[in-house]
This record gives structure tokens, sequence and C-alpha cells, in this order.
């Protein structure tokens, strides 16, 4: 009664339609730009603030996204899909998972609580620069759509600048590991997840499937570069260099990181 009395409605008035951008086009390089340089000068600036003030507003950009996620799942279930779920945005990929991050960020251990920061400056880097340089998911023909991807991965990007260059993150070798521990066990969850989902999505009334992490044992991989692998090494074997990419590229981004805060302080 709710939903359809107060919920729709309001989506129905958000869903501005538009013609859908591509790849490369004025839409992708301008929000692009616009949401990198305010990632960028917001963290700069505020890395000066004390670390308990830094990580309250890690924490309050948690909650942000948990209501734009609300939003945006609300949007493709009403809207899109005329009351059908897409299992293909079920929020468990790498760059939804900072959200739980962040909220959770407040009620756990030092110890935990600088693996989730390590995990947040050089993971939620690679992955937030990979989308908005490649944002093909991004690109809808719907106005708010488009402009809450883009604007989701520039709060990623802030988060992940804000931790590395103000030396939150535990950049040591041993901090990196752990960091590529809780990766590895969130790919595992995210792998359980989209066998788990997969019937699920094969008896619903979409075509499509979930693909978290984009790690599905059932389906090639749509991502630039990981389809060649796939079609010369077969599926598993570019699912696992995959892995190793994104595992190699958050290992750079933590030892850019470590000289950047070294050098300020």
């Amino acid at each position: 009664m709710i939903m359809e009395r107060y919920i729709v409605p309001f989506l129905e008035m958000t869903s501005w339609r538009m013609y859908q951008p591509h790849v490369g086009g004025t839409v992708h390089l301008f929000s692009a730009l616009i949401v990198t340089v305010i990632a960028v000068y917001a963290a700069i600036r505020l890395s000066e603030r004390s670390e308990k003030a830094r990580l309250r507003i890690i924490s309050s950009l948690g909650w942000l996204l948990l209501l734009m996620e609300i939003y945006k799942q609300l949007f493709y279930y009403y809207i899109v899909n005329g009351s059908a779920y897409d299992f293909w945005y079920f929020p468990f990929h790498l760059c939804s998972v900072p959200m739980y991050l962040c909220i959770l960020l407040p009620l756990v251990k030092d110890r935990i609580r600088d693996v989730i920061l390590t995990f947040l400056a050089g993971f939620t880097f690679v992955s937030a620069a990979a989308a908005l340089i490649y944002p093909e998911d991004m690109l809808k023909p719907y106005v708010t759509l488009t402009a809450h991807g883009f604007i989701w991965h520039g709060v990623l990007l802030f988060i992940s600048l804000l931790i590395g260059i103000s030396g939150m993150a535990d950049l040591s070798w041993k901090g990196f590991l752990r960091s590529a521990g809780l990766f590895l066990g969130l790919a595992a969850v995210a792998v359980i997840l989209n066998i788990v989902m997969e019937p699920m999505a094969a008896a619903g009334s979409l075509d499509t499937y979930p693909d978290m992490f984009y790690l599905s044992p059932y389906h090639a991989s749509g991502q630039p570069f990981v389809d060649i692998a796939e079609e010369k090494a077969g599926h598993t074997a570019a699912m696992a260099a995959y892995t190793s990419g994104i595992i190699v590229l958050s290992g750079v981004s933590d030892l850019i990181f470590y000289l950047i805060s070294r050098k300020r302080y």
C-alpha cells in the first residue's frame, strides 16, 4: 500500500528518459571528469581533518550509499522491469561491498578496521576507477540511473583517495595481504551467490543472470580484455587471471598511496 501510494509515484516522477549515452561519449567523459575532480579536491581538503572526523565521514557515506542503493533497486524493480527482479543488479558487486564495509567501520575492532580501510583504499580505488573509465553498465536511458552510477563511483573514488592519501590504511605488505584475503573471501561469497541465484534468475521473467564480482561460473565475461582471455585460455583461467589482475592493481594502488602519504606526513 505504501509502495503504491508514495514510492511508485515518486519513482515515476524521477524516471526522466534520455538517449542512452555510450562509452567515450560526451555524457561519459564529462560526468567522469566532474566526479573525479570533485573526489580528488574533497579528498585532499578533508585529509587534513582528524582521523576520527575522517572515519565519521566515511561511515556516513556508507549510509548515503545505502539510500542510493535502495532507490536503484526500487527503480529497476518498478520502473525498468515492471515488478520483476533483475538478479544482475543484486547489490554484491565489487563496487557494492564498500557500502556495507563503511557502515561496519564504527562497529569493528581496530585490527579489523585496518583491514577494511586498506581494502577500501586499494581495491575500491581500482573498482571505482575502472567503472569510470569503462562505464558501460552505468550508461542508461534514464537520467537518474546514469547520474546514480557516476555519483556512486565518484563517492567510492573519494573514499579510497581520502583513506589512501591520509595514511589511514595499513599500507605495509602484511596490511595489503590481509586486504587481499578480504577480497578473496568476498569474491568467494560472490561466486556462491552466483551459483545460488542462477536457477532463480533462470525461472524469472527477465533474460538476465547474476554476475557478482563478474565471476559467474556459467556465463562468459563481458569485461574488456577478460573476454579475449576466455577465448585464448578458457573461462576458468580467464576468471583466475581477472581476479589476480585486480589484486595486482590494488597492490600498485596501495604502493602509490604509501608513497604519497609518506611524502605528505
